[in-house]
């Protein structure tokens, strides 16, 4: 009888945990913007890095002194390289966080499409 209660009980436990669980359906969607060319955006600042090695984070510094969370992370390893140079941005503003080091830019996220160094 307490075998059989246990097996019920573990059965009914199963299923409620993994009746909660849609693969696909709640799942957040990664598709890349749309590029428009009225939606890009000017920007002329400078790279800079923030954080410590291993968690470090590229953003872009305007002229104002605005920063920016710069996304996607491959984009962000090709500037990069361009730390300490002043560079004109053509960006695109994303509406909504797209990483963890996103939170911390008080100009949001930007995905520039090209720049020119100075």
């Amino acid at each position: 009888m307490k075998l059989s209660g246990a097996i019920m009980i573990f059965l009914l436990t199963a299923y409620g945990i993994f009746s909660c669980v849609s693969p696909g359906k709640d799942q957040p969607k990664n598709d890349p913007p749309v590029l428009n060319e009225e939606d890009t955006v000017m920007i002329t600042g400078r790279v800079q890095i923030y954080g410590n090695e291993p968690f470090t984070y590229v953003g872009i510094v305007d002229e104002n002194g605005t920063e920016y969370a710069v996304h996607p992370a491959s984009v962000a390893d090709e500037l990069r390289g361009l730390q300490g140079y002043i560079i004109d941005f053509s960006v695109i503003f994303l509406n909504d966080i797209q990483s963890y080091d996103g939170m911390f830019f008080r100009g949001g996220t930007v995905m520039p499409v090209e720049w020119v160094v100075r």
